[in-house]
């Protein structure tokens, strides 16, 4: 079943969708391959262009580009931003017409990662730290791993800033915060933990307070 998120920001909405990718490419589990296809890249684009267009008025068709960052934007209707992740078994979309700089990242419980090994060379120190108080809790590493790609793909420099220098200042058993940096600004996030995965949305400061409502 298709969750739909939104976080409401007084006068301002980011909505997420979330849906299993064999439900999106319509096909049994066992056909199934982790590394999708050009095909199904496309089937995945078409189902998250319907999504879209139907938050807009008198829209039929989106056009698309990479900015400079090579971030997607919508050139036909440049209030609408959006951002796009995918896991191993999942999709997430989160979608704004009133939060410009807006990214997300989403990842399985179930994948095996090498959690020190990528600690080491992408946490803050500070992260480290929080994370080993943890006992090196996954759910906690999750929380850190998709705010530092969220708050990336929102502003738009990806990798091409060392992921050491940004500190989430996550705090255990706290699901939003903010982060501020020296190249970056000031970005705001929520963490979402579904029942199979972790989804983190993160947006530029605007000022506003929040409430998160589930939907």
């Amino acid at each position: 079943m298709v969750s739909l998120v939104k976080v409401n920001l007084y006068i301002m909405t980011i909505c997420i969708q979330y849906e299993k990718i064999i439900k999106i490419l319509d096909i049994h589990e066992d056909e199934y391959n982790a590394r999708l296809t050009v095909k199904q890249r496309d089937e995945i684009a078409i189902y998250r262009n319907d999504i879209l267009l139907s938050c807009l008025e008198g829209l039929e068709k989106l056009e698309i580009e990479n900015n400079a960052y090579g971030k997607p934007i919508v050139i036909n209707y440049p209030q609408l931003a959006f951002n796009q992740s995918h896991s191993q078994h999942y999709y997430a979309l989160a979608y704004s017409l009133n939060v410009l700089n807006l990214g997300i990242d989403i990842e399985d419980f179930s994948r095996n990662i090498r959690m020190l090994a990528l600690a080491e060379h992408c946490f803050h120190t500070e992260e480290i730290k929080k994370w080993e108080e943890t006992k090196r809790d996954k759910l906690f590493w999750l929380k850190v791993w998709t705010t530092k790609e969220a708050v990336l793909k929102a502003h738009g420099l990806g990798i091409r800033l060392d992921l050491k220098t940004v500190n989430t200042n996550i705090v255990d058993g706290q699901d939003f915060g903010i982060i501020q940096h020296e190249q970056l600004g000031i970005f705001r996030y929520h963490n979402f933990q579904l029942e199979k995965s972790m989804i983190t949305v993160a947006y530029e400061d605007t000022g506003f307070n929040w409430d998160v409502i589930f939907k």
